[in-house]
C-alpha cells in the first residue's frame, strides 16, 4: 500500500517505510494508550457490576430484616392484645366485686336486724376476686415491660407492685 509520500508501509513494525521514526512510535503508543483506556473501561465496568451485585445482596438482607421485624411486630400486637384482654376482664372483674360489695354494704346498712360478720365469706371472694384482677394486671403489665424495655426486666416483684398506684 503506498501512502500521500509514496512510502511504503511497513506493517511488521507498524511504520512506514522510508517515514519518521518519530511518527510510528508516537502511533505505537496513541494504539497503547487506546488499549490502555480500553481496559480501564473494561475495569470500570466490572467494578459497577460488582457494585450492583452487591446492592442487591444489600436489598435482599433488607428485605429479610423487614420480612423478620414484620414479625416482631405481628408478635408484639398478639401479646398487647392478650395484656389489654387480661385488663379489660380484671377491670370487670373489679367492677363486678365494688358493685357487689357496695350493694351488700347498703343493704347491711339499711337493715336493723342484721348481724355484722354473717357476709364474711362473700366479702372474703370479693377480696379474693380484687387479688385475681391485681394478678392479671401485674402480668399485662410484665408483658409490656418485656415489650418495651427487653427481656432483661424480668417479672415485677412485690416490692414494685407496691410501689405502683
Amino acid at each position: 500500500m503506498g501512502s500521500k509520500d509514496g512510502s511504503q508501509y511497513d506493517a511488521a513494525d507498524g511504520r512506514e517505510e522510508g517515514g519518521d521514526p518519530w511518527q510510528a512510535g508516537h502511533a505505537r503508543r496513541w494504539a497503547a494508550a487506546a488499549q490502555a483506556r480500553e481496559h480501564a473501561v473494561e475495569a470500570r465496568e466490572h467494578a459497577v457490576e460488582a457494585r450492583e451485585h452487591a446492592v442487591e445482596a444489600r436489598e435482599h438482607a433488607v428485605e429479610a430484616r423487614e420480612s423478620a421485624h414484620l414479625e416482631r411486630v405481628a408478635a408484639a400486637q398478639a401479646i398487647m392484645a392478650a395484656a389489654d384482654e387480661r385488663d379489660a376482664v380484671s377491670d370487670a372483674r373489679d367492677t363486678v366485686a365494688e358493685k357487689r360489695e357496695e350493694v351488700h354494704d347498703r343493704a347491711e346498712m339499711l337493715d336493723l336486724t342484721s348481724e355484722y360478720g354473717a357476709d364474711w365469706p362473700r366479702r372474703r371472694d370479693a377480696q379474693l376476686d380484687r387479688e385475681h384482677a391485681k394478678g392479671d394486671r401485674t402480668a399485662s403489665r410484665d408483658d409490656r415491660k418485656a415489650l418495651t424495655e427487653g427481656e432483661e426486666a424480668g417479672p415485677m416483684t412485690e416490692d414494685d407492685a407496691q410501689d405502683r398506684p
